[in-house]
């Protein structure tokens, strides 16, 4: 589970139902599928890799068994950018920056021009009486006045910008460093390439420590593009409408990305997260194969790409092959594993249709607590599905210790609790079984405790596979700040005030210099023309 969303405000319930499933079998047989997609074999399943590949296979021979014909719809996003470096320099603590192009650098002296600056309005110019030509700049990624939102010099914080004004100026590189807390320091790491032109490196130690002697390096950045898989299951009953039943298979691989372990590099299981959800996600795909509930067809799908922003949902909600009209609601299962002893589940979207509230509550199977989350955005697939105007449903035993760790391992399953939270599902399921589609209500969207602290927020659901410059939107919260703008799904964002949003990161940056009650002007692209908004946060 992607954790940037999750929504904590909870109405709680608690009553007593019948009608649980009575399959001795169905213990075992989840054991048994948990231990297998959370062993070491298969590395992490990190979307991409090998381990990803092997869950598949063994997930296509499941479904196969039960008797069901599956197909892979594949999507395809950016990977970490693969970079050839000299090793001496990278050892000295030089690392290329995503604003870097191509080069090949001979005998080259640096120069230092302070902040690299240029603001006319303000009479202020690091480049005077200073010839940067043919030569490498060295930039403090502070500026005159620090880095805080009330900085005369809020706009030409952003490094791309300094970097271009060096390349304007003629120098033929960067090299930033900083000796403030508050400034940015570039990622070592970063899935796209923003390039400016010309090399842009950081120097990850005090400016007394840079060399001073000229530098010679070669510098070559690839875009590596990711293949994911979902894996989809369909059983149909000549229906006009379907219940999508979905969960991500997924998880952290060796725990290079999302991970909260501080340890050496090791192999995240994710037990809990998420082969809790896909052994249900396949129970369930058995018991409906051989039910006779049949006023709907049913789609199971099996996600990935969960853990690097709901990629795999995202984009098989918006292809070709999906039609929101056919569905007639999603429930998503994400870290269902750990049921405690109080019997605590959370249920996420009860906001998104008239029904859930009631079939909830007279659905509950042996002794639970409910608490329910409104929203239909959340940290998981279903927000996807939401996205497209779908009721939705996820289900979820909570966080724990072992989170994005390598100790989530099988070990740790409350085996019986995933057995209750299926039976609780299958009643709700099965209570719906009338032929009717349910209604769709949008919700607020709930904040996190486990979202970034900032001030303010836009109220926007950003859309992580959107990597051509800017931030774009997947949708768009009644009532908040971006709403009231006037701004739809599917703009890009590219400046709020006076700072540059050119991805995410830069996105995220900007929402910590603005504070309740700031008035700013927005611009975005729409329809490929840039649009200007005024928004107040």
């Amino acid at each position: 589970m992607n954790k940037l969303f999750l929504g904590l405000i909870f109405i709680s319930s608690s009553l007593v139902a019948q009608d649980c499933i009575k399959d001795r079998k169905a213990l075992e047989v989840i054991r048994k599928d948990i231990t297998i997609l959370s062993d070491n074999k298969m590395e992490g399943r990190e979307t991409g890799t090998k381990g990803e590949k092997m869950a598949l296979k063994f997930l296509h021979k499941r479904f196969e068994r039960i008797g069901l014909e599956t197909s892979i719809h594949r999507f395809t996003f950016n990977g970490n950018v693969i970079i050839k470096f000299n090793k001496e320099l990278l050892d000295l603590g030089f690392y290329p920056t995503q604003y870097s192009s191509d080069a090949v650098i001979e005998n080259t002296e640096l120069i230092d021009v302070d902040f690299g600056i240029e603001a006319t309005e303000l009479n202020y110019s690091d480049y005077s009486n200073v010839d940067v030509k043919g030569k490498i700049v060295i930039i403090n990624t502070s500026s005159p006045d620090g880095i805080h939102p009330n900085s005369k010099y809020l706009n030409y914080h952003d490094l791309k910008l300094r970097s271009e004004t060096a390349k304007e100026k003629g120098a033929i590189g960067v090299v930033f460093y900083t000796d403030n807390k508050y400034a940015e320091t570039p990622e070592n790491k970063f899935k796209n390439i923003i390039s400016t032109g010309i090399p842009v490196l950081f120097w990850n130690d005090t400016r007394e420590n840079l060399p001073s002697e000229n530098i010679s390096f070669q510098l070559k950045m690839i875009e590596k593009e990711v293949t994911g898989h979902n894996l989809i299951a369909e059983i149909d009953n000549g229906m006009k409408h379907t219940v999508l039943i979905g969960a991500h298979y997924d998880h952290l691989g060796w725990g290079k990305e999302g991970s909260l372990y501080r340890g050496d590099s090791a192999i995240h299981n994710g037990a809990d997260d998420n082969a809790s959800g896909t052994a249900a996600l396949l129970y369930l795909a058995k018991y409906y194969y051989k039910s006779e509930y049949n006023k709907y067809n049913y789609v199971f799908i099996a996600f990935s790409g969960e853990e690097k922003g709901l990629l795999g949902s995202n984009a098989y909600s918006k292809s070709d092959v999906f039609n929101p009209e056919d569905i007639n609601y999603m429930i998503n299962m994400d870290m269902i594993g750990r049921l405690n002893k109080e019997n605590n589940i959370e249920v996420y979207g009860v906001g998104t249709s008239p029904v859930w509230d009631k079939v909830l509550d007279r659905n509950l199977c042996g002794t639970i607590n409910i608490e329910k989350s409104l929203s239909g955005v959340g940290s998981s697939d279903h927000t996807s599905f939401y996205l497209q105007d779908i009721p939705v449903l996820h289900f979820f035993t909570g966080t724990h210790e072992d989170y994005h760790k390598p100790s989530d391992d099988a070990d740790k399953i409350n085996y019986k609790g995933i057995i209750t939270i299926m039976s609780y599902i299958t009643s709700i399921i099965n209570d719906l079984d009338d032929n009717k589609k349910l209604k769709f209500t949008k919700t607020k969207m709930e904040e996190s405790k486990k979202a970034p602290k900032f001030s303010v927020t836009l109220g926007v659901v950003p859309n992580y596979m959107y990597s051509d410059g800017g931030m774009k939107i997947d949708g768009v919260n009644d009532s908040k700040s971006a709403d009231k703008a006037g701004m739809q799904k599917g703009d890009i964002v590219i400046k709020l005030g006076e700072v540059n949003i050119t991805d995410m990161s830069s996105y995220m940056k900007a929402l910590g210099h603005f504070v309740k009650g700031d008035q700013v002007k927005a611009i975005v692209i729409r329809d490929g023309k840039e649009v200007e908004l005024n928004v107040k946060f």
